[in-house]
């Protein structure tokens, strides 16, 4: 049936909207039938009172480990190799199909309780586990782009094998949460396997996603490999490179024309040392760039208003230029940005007719942050937590409530 979701303050993200108090009309699919300002249409079905409430639309991460939420804490003061020894090489292999499965449920209803209600879950295989991460996707309720792993040590052989075998997997799934699938392509093969794997993946649809750039000592040898990459068909705009951060003017200029994106992960690029990318080049290149809250153990939360503040002060600092991003702009990379960045923007990251209603109710007054003033985006981003959070809607339905519980 029809709900009503009145008295709100809406922040619709919406490329040309600004905020209105008024009112969303959500269907029986899910989806948003229509938002504008005053009060509801008569006769719109069940009406829920948001009582001068902020809505915003879900969250987007771009990039997670959901798996690695019970892994926080983890190697603290390392980089990005010495971290990856302690946990993916000491623990991911001690992980079974069963704790896999565990931990991806614990990692999303997390993200879900801060307001996420879309993830990229970029999963990992260790010779087990992979079925775990998989069958979790269909007892959780937000919604997923699904990124497969090979093992590390997978031949070229053995990874194509595995995609096929995701792709015959995937085949006959229609379920409204999984949004679309992507294939963990970190690493470099040999030019021509990668030309094979880049065609049969674009075959069947599924997106590239990789690993790309993140840690400073191996800067050097990763930008020696971008000729590589283009030789191997990697770049394109199929193609999200995460992290992203030691790039050069070259690189920048070309993933941009090429139409790649870069999901952008401030809290664990800052908590391992990593750096902070040049997102102004890579928006001026054309790069669609959106915000990810990676893997909980190198994150350790999964709060996109840290997340966003974390990014947003940074930038700021680096440039010496407080205008150097606006809440506006964060906000927009963590909701619609990042939806692009996966391409399910005509399903989710804005709240306008035709796409899913999903969004998080935010209360500003439980804990009180004074009084909304004219700029809803700078006191959203810059003023509320997760704290604020007091419901979370997928579809319309209600499926969480914020990390207090409120």
């Amino acid at each position: 049936m029809t709900v009503v979701f009145a008295g709100g303050l809406f922040v619709p993200v919406q490329d040309g909207a600004e905020p209105f108090d008024g009112h969303l009309v959500v269907g029986d699919d899910g989806r948003v039938v229509a938002a504008g300002p005053g009060a509801p249409p008569p006769g719109g079905g069940e009406v829920v009172d948001l009582g001068g409430r902020i809505v915003v639309p879900g969250f987007v991460s771009a990039h997670s480990h959901l798996w690695q939420s019970v892994h926080r804490g983890v190697a603290d003061g390392c980089g990005t190799y010495a971290w990856i020894d302690r946990l993916h090489k000491r623990r991911g292999p001690a992980m079974t199909e069963e704790t896999m499965y565990a931990a991806t449920l614990h990692g999303g209803a997390d993200l879900l309780r801060h307001g996420v209600t879309t993830v990229c879950n970029h999963t990992h295989d260790f010779g087990r586990g992979a079925d775990g991460q998989w069958r979790a996707v269909f007892d959780l309720p937000q919604r997923t782009v699904y990124a497969f792993s090979s093992t590390r040590w997978a031949t070229a052989a053995e990874r194509t094998e595995g995609i096929r075998r995701f792709r015959e997997l995937t085949e006959g799934v229609d379920d409204p949460r999984v949004l679309g699938y992507a294939v963990n392509t970190t690493g470099v093969l040999d030019p021509a396997e990668m030309r094979k794997e880049s065609a049969l993946l674009r075959e069947y649809g599924f997106a590239q996603h990789a690993h790309y750039l993140e840690d400073p000592s191996a800067a050097d040898r990763q930008r020696a490999e971008w000729p590589l990459l283009l030789d191997g068909d990697r770049v394109g705009p199929d193609a999200v490179f995460a992290h992203f951060v030691h790039t050069t003017d070259e690189i920048v200029r070309t993933a941009g024309r090429l139409g790649a994106a870069m999901a952008w992960n401030p809290l664990s690029n800052g908590r391992l040392g990593s750096g902070v990318p040049d997102v102004a080049a890579c928006r001026a290149a054309g790069m669609r760039v959106g915000l990810g809250l990676d893997g909980q153990a190198s994150a350790d939360v999964a709060d996109p208003f840290q997340n966003m503040r974390t990014g947003l002060y940074l930038l700021r600092a680096a440039a010496r230029d407080a205008a150097a991003m606006s809440a506006r702009e964060v906000l927009r990379a963590h909701t619609l940005g990042a939806a692009e960045v996966l391409g399910v923007q005509a399903d989710v990251g804005s709240l306008e007719p035709g796409k899913y209603a999903d969004f998080a109710v935010l209360d500003p007054e439980r804990p009180s942050t004074g009084p909304v003033g004219e700029d809803v985006y700078a006191h959203t981003v810059l003023a509320l937590s997760a704290a604020n959070i007091s419901a979370v809607h997928v579809g319309g339905v209600r499926v969480a409530t914020g990390p207090l519980g409120s």
